[in-house]
């Protein structure tokens, strides 16, 4: 019986030792080495070959557009600075354009972020917004190139909502990538526009909203006028023979234009803009002017009373008056007669 209780205290007081040890190890074991912790700096869109400087430390992004530094977990105070503000690149423009990051969004538009906390990793972005040159050409539905010069201005509208206005010079700088704001987040949205308008002597001929073209993907655009041909057709009133030398055509802008008829008294017009026109002929004689609304091919006949026209109705109408009066004396005469007789 004895031996069971000396046991028993032997243990326990082993037990109470080991204890007593493990507690003076653990006393003084050296605290845990914080662990590290990755900044992440992301360009949106991807901007390889961008340099950044984090708490005086130069870096640059990868092909990828990330940068990666390595600090120690649950540090404060860093800062970030965005040292390459524009470059170019993929035929672009590319401009700094703010940063985004979770929490506090109060610097979002400097060039350095301060006061900089890792508690674990971190993910910066900065967002760049990018502009490219647009050369454009101009073409009729039969795809023949139309001169520039004929182009007073020509009209883009971005899906952002912005009008940018040209000339007809071949060349515009339009904004192709922008960041913005989805879920919660910043990604970069290419721009896609549409042609809404070319002036062509006074019209427009391009329908409106048609020809969408997105500058980050193409640079080169055709544009498709609506030019049409008219063929005209100038005749004698009475004899229907050809007549005249030359087409005067009044174009919706006021501006007028001579086109010479060949031996048939024909002239074919072509690369017309939509529109409202006036038309007439110079010829010897009476030519009239008369509107053409044009929204298609047309054929036009231009009738002109010639000076033999007005010499044919003249003598016909000298021949009906003579005529009229010969009967009218006729008339007299009988009449006399018939008094004469009565009497």
């Amino acid at each position: 019986m004895w031996r069971d209780r000396v046991l028993r205290v032997l243990l326990t007081s082993v037990v109470a030792v080991g204890l007593m040890a493990e507690a003076a190890t653990a006393a003084t074991r050296p605290e845990p080495v914080a662990l590290s912790a990755a900044v992440n700096i992301v360009t949106v869109p991807a901007v390889p070959g961008a340099a950044f400087v984090f708490d005086g430390r130069l870096v640059t992004t990868d092909k990828q557009g990330i940068a990666h530094i390595i600090v120690p977990a649950g540090t404060h105070g860093h800062t970030l600075t965005v040292k390459t503000t524009h470059t170019q690149r993929a035929g672009g423009d590319y401009s700094f354009a703010r940063w985004w990051r979770t929490g506090n969004h109060t610097q979002d538009y400097e060039r350095t972020l301060t006061g900089l906390r890792v508690r674990k990793n971190l993910t910066i972005k900065a967002a760049y917004r990018a502009s490219f040159t647009v050369r454009y050409g101009f073409a009729d539905p039969a795809k023949r190139p139309v001169p520039r010069s004929r182009v007073a201005t020509v009209e883009f509208r971005g899906d952002n909502g912005q009008t940018v206005t040209a000339t007809g010079g071949g060349t515009v700088r339009l904004l192709g990538i922008r960041p913005v704001n989805s879920s919660g987040t910043l990604v970069a949205k290419e721009i896609k526009y549409t042609v809404q308008r070319v002036q062509v002597d006074g019209s427009n001929v391009v329908r409106v909203n048609q020809q969408p073209f997105v500058p980050s993907q193409r640079q080169t655009v055709t544009i498709s006028l609506l030019l049409l041909g008219a063929h005209f057709r100038t005749r004698d009133f009475l004899f229907g023979s050809p007549v005249g030398t030359t087409v005067v055509l009044t174009y919706p802008d006021r501006s007028t234009k001579r086109f010479p008829l060949d031996a048939l008294g024909e002239a074919d017009v072509a690369g017309l803009a939509r529109g409202n026109y006036t038309v007439s002929v110079e010829a010897p004689g009476i030519a009239f002017t008369r509107p053409v609304a044009l929204s298609r091919n047309q054929y036009v006949d231009l009738p002109v009373v010639t000076y033999r026209d007005l010499g044919v109705v003249g003598g016909m109408a000298v021949l009906v008056l003579g005529s009229l009066m010969a009967l009218k004396r006729v008339r007299v005469r009988s009449r006399r007669r018939a008094v004469t007789a009565t009497s």
